[in-house]
């Protein structure tokens, strides 16, 4: 009989690949000499310490003698000198994280620790910055800048990253950014408090994602960043705290700004029809377009069929009310290559309007509301929606929960919704068997333990249900009792 031992060495550290678990891992290890020589590379590949626990996850000497095996590092906090002081040759990944200040010890002084052992790293590619209390870096992006061979991705998350008027460091901090190929950021604004960046070329960078979580108004300075990025294939751009402003960055869509993106997310706005249409009308084919707000109408929808219905695998709008039901069954009957939709509503009452098969065929992602009118039978137009979606065998998940609204008097709005029932047409959805999340949240379903049983028989794969499916309460009961038994999560 052949044993784990008898395996090829690299066959053995693929195996070792798969085990997550650090105890899993030490278990593995200890079980004989041979798993321990081939395995116990594997735990220094990826390591993390934390001034949080104690002792610390390894020595600084330990670490040292096995720097040579370590490709990713993640440090948490004001650690023991020693620990800037290592040369890891093979680093590529490295996350710094800062969740507390440490009396005593400075953001000024983390600034020197973490810039030292950047310089002796430039190996590293990508570069997590997680600040949760207030942080200084200068001398860490000049390192970014000059010593880095490769740098690829930087993501900063935390809104504690110093912000002052034209500082030294908000100044590092454009001219570091000019080295990177992605950038994911959330935090304070920093283009708001100096206009460093205009001195550089970003022709480098092709994926941002700039979230500014500031209490200002964002004015033109955050479009006039993006403006300088002319090779973006991804853009996402939010202001939590604000509005995006839109008139300028129409102007430079009608420019030609950016004509390889491919991706574009816009927050917040309150930007009209025409901005809009005149922002899709200069833009190349887009594969994914998702908006948060804005007035988008008529006009914006004849140039996202004439321009991109073609190409969109990703159209995500699921809170502008300006997105009509029958806008949104224009794009599931045209847009053949949709992967991820979401909308906020769709009427039953329309599907008379587009009878056809709906064409996004490889469909994995659905989030709509489906609406019934009141006061009238509808099994019909439950069927036929059971009939639409059935066709969309690729189905992974599907969300068709109402948003919660309230009217004049306080009260709860609820609209009929179709339900998930098999005398309803349910039935019809036997070909979904990749569906491993069904969510129908405040739609009133009265669902019975039949029904539940048919979709846990012909939906093998699925692992997250909605909580509340039945009007009563005793079946309820049953039903979360089923679930649980079967490992779903609800």
């Amino acid at each position: 009989m052949t044993h784990l031992t008898d395996l090829p060495a690299e066959i053995l550290v693929v195996i070792g690949g798969f085990i997550r678990s650090l105890n899993s891992m030490r278990a593995a290890i200890l079980t004989c000499r041979h798993l321990h020589q081939h395995l116990a590379p594997l735990l220094w590949k990826r390591i993390t310490v934390s001034d949080q626990t104690y002792p610390f996850g390894a020595k600084a000497d330990a670490l040292k003698s096995h720097a040579h095996l370590v490709y990713r590092l993640n440090y948490a906090g004001y650690l023991d000198l020693g620990y800037y002081d290592i040369s890891f040759p093979h680093l590529t990944s490295l996350m710094l994280l800062v969740s507390s200040e440490i009396e005593g010890r400075s953001p000024q002084e983390l600034d020197t620790l973490w810039s030292r052992l950047l310089l002796l790293n430039p190996t590293v590619r990508d570069i997590d910055i997680f600040a949760f209390t207030r942080i200084y870096l200068k001398d860490f992006w000049d390192a970014v800048f000059t010593s880095l061979h490769y740098p690829r991705q930087l993501i900063i998350d935390g809104a504690q990253m110093h912000v002052a008027i034209d500082d030294e460091d908000t100044k590092a901090f454009w001219k570091a950014c000019s080295r990177f190929e992605e950038i994911d950021y959330n935090g304070r604004d920093q283009a708001v408090t100096s206009w460093g960046f205009m001195n550089y070329d970003y022709s480098q960078l092709t994926r941002l994602r700039y979230n500014t979580v500031d209490f200002t108004f964002p004015g033109s300075a955050q479009v006039e960043w993006v403006g300088k990025c002319r090779s973006l294939r991804k853009l996402h751009w939010e202001c939590e705290a604000g509005l995006i402003p839109l008139q300028r960055f129409t102007a430079l869509a009608q420019n030609s700004t950016w004509p390889l993106l491919e991706d574009l997310c816009l927050g917040g706005t309150s930007g009209a029809d025409e901005q809009f249409s005149a922002i899709l009308q200069h833009l190349p084919s887009l594969k994914h377009w998702t908006l948060k707000s804005g007035d988008f109408g008529p006009t914006s929808i004849a140039q996202l069929r004439d321009r991109h219905f073609i190409s969109l695998t990703t159209l995500r709008m699921p809170k502008v009310s300006t997105f009509t039901s029958r806008m949104a069954l224009e794009v599931l009957s045209s847009c053949s290559q949709l992967e991820v939709f979401e909308a906020r509503r769709i009427s039953l009452e329309d599907f008379g309007l587009f009878p056809q098969p709906w064409a996004c065929r490889r469909l994995r992602r659905l989030v709509v509301f489906f609406s019934m009118a009141d006061n009238k039978d509808n099994n019909e137009a439950n069927s036929l929606l059971f009939e639409q979606l059935s066709r969309l065998e690729q189905l992974e998940e599907i969300d068709v929960s109402q948003t919660t609204r309230y009217g004049s008097d306080y009260k709860l709005i609820y609209e009929p919704a179709p339900q998930w029932r098999l005398d309803h047409g349910l039935a019809q959805l036997s070909t979904l068997t990749r569906l491993w999340r069904l969510t129908c949240d405040s739609t009133k379903q009265d669902m019975r333990i039949e029904d539940v049983e048919w979709m846990l028989a012909h939906w093998p794969l699925l692992r997250r249900f909605s909580w509340l499916v039945s009007l009563d309460t005793h079946t309820q009961k049953l039903i979360s009792a089923k679930l649980k038994k079967r490992g779903i999560f609800t």
